[in-house]
């Protein structure tokens, strides 16, 4: 068995060892497990992140001289609101209790005759002094009406103020305590990993990054035999081809990314639509790095020189190293009409600042009516907001390719070339 047998026949078992990984029982169950601790552990720096910034308001509320209103956020205000709140419920919640036990004690448990005349002396003596109390009251503070608001808003302000460091203190326990509960989320988190990479079958990450670079690999020797196939060398490129890569299951293997007009060729590849790949080779499996791969894959490639533009298309075989169904493709500058790039895409991201790609879509019509589409299907989230003002920096290279495409047939156009040969 040569080098080359051996790579492939390790890509077959990294396949195997994948499905045998996700049948694993004990797995799913276990990533249940570390997925519930992960909302946990998000929950918990969420509070955590609340309880900081709380408390950076409070300080800076603090920091004044005389701290005022102005200076009271939202966030304080919502807390302080609850605390009084809290504390009208605990003085009610005592006059209850009290007169709970009032009741209980004087009016169902039965009174000695003895001490009945002094708690009706106590009884009446408050009914006369009450409203006599009451009334001097109002008419000291009807009196000097100005140095009542002014110790009532003393007393309100030393009250709130109190509540306000109280609440400080809480933030400064509320930050200790979910600190300790995050580190201990964590350290529960990274045990459950290391349980989750023991009941695997087999340790497979290394085995992965070889698959990684082998992919790479043969990607690279693509481009090597497209150009072979075109007889383009490498002097007559103007720019890196466009790769396009596509991994695909049995039930998508006569579906096509190059689509065509030509109703003689649509004949031909309905007549021979089903690839000459054995079932056992179409592998579609998640890594452990959370992406797909396959076994079979579908490849092409643009090529853009100063003259024409050619394509080659085939399907690779991954798990053989081997290529089916070529096609190759050339077209001059000169016989292309119109250049036409489509793209599909969405907003609806969770975050706000990204948008998808799902498809590019470029497409030439020649002089004789013909249309020929290179569907890619990107799937990248790119940013699309950046320091607040929306900028698109990541440019697909089939928007790359229409540009240059665009550029050579401006320079090739009759009346482009008069009137530079006049100026």
């Amino acid at each position: 068995m040569n080098s080359n047998d051996y790579k492939r026949s390790l890509i077959r078992i990294y396949f195997e060892l994948l499905k045998k990984h996700h049948e694993n029982e004990s797995y799913p169950a276990l990533e249940e497990v570390k997925k519930s601790l992960e909302e946990q552990l998000f929950f918990y720096e969420k509070e955590l992140f609340y309880t900081k910034f709380l408390l950076r308001e409070i300080e800076y509320f603090l920091s004044h001289p005389i701290p005022i209103p102005p200076f009271l956020s939202k966030g304080i205000l919502l807390k302080l609101l609850n605390e009084i709140y809290e504390d009208i419920k605990y003085v009610l919640k005592f006059i209850i209790s009290k007169a709970i036990f009032v009741y209980n004690n004087f009016w169902v448990t039965p009174i000695p005759k003895k001490r009945i005349p002094l708690f009706t002396l106590i009884f009446v003596l408050t009914c006369l002094l009450l409203p006599f109390l009451i009334i001097i009251l109002v008419r000291i503070i009807r009196r000097n009406i100005h140095i009542s608001i002014l110790i009532l808003g003393i007393i309100i302000f030393i009250y709130l103020v109190r509540k306000i460091k109280n609440i400080r203190d809480d933030c400064e326990q509320r930050i200790t305590l979910w600190e300790e509960i995050i580190q201990q989320n964590k350290n529960e988190i990274e045990a459950l990993e290391n349980q989750i990479i023991e009941s695997q079958i087999y340790n497979i990450f290394d085995l992965e990054d070889k698959v990684k670079i082998w992919l790479e690999e043969d990607k690279l020797d693509l481009i090597e035999l497209g150009m072979s196939k075109l007889n383009i060398e490498k002097e007559l490129v103007d720019r890196d081809p466009i790769l396009s890569f596509f991994g695909i299951s049995s039930d998508e293997s006569s579906e096509s990314f190059i689509l065509i007009t030509d109703r003689e060729m649509e004949k031909i590849k309905n007549k021979y639509q089903n690839l000459l790949i054995n079932e056992k080779d179409f592998y579609k499996e998640k890594g452990l790095d959370g992406k797909y791969r396959y076994g079979v894959y579908e490849c092409f490639l643009i090529f853009l020189c100063a003259n024409f533009i050619s394509y080659y298309r085939c399907y690779w075989n991954f798990l053989k190293g081997e290529s089916v169904d070529e096609e190759t493709c050339e077209f001059l500058y000169d016989s292309i009409v119109s250049v036409k790039t489509q793209e599909r895409s969405s907003l609806n991201q969770a975050n706000p600042d990204e948008k998808r790609k799902y498809i590019d879509l470029l497409s030439l019509t020649t002089m004789d009516g013909k249309i020929v589409y290179f569907k890619i299907s990107d799937d990248r989230r790119q940013k699309i907001n950046s320091s607040n003002r929306r900028v698109i920096e990541y440019v697909s290279e089939i928007n790359e390719a229409a540009a240059r495409i665009r550029y050579w047939l401006r320079q090739r156009r009759v009346d482009y070339q008069r009137i530079k040969g006049v100026d």
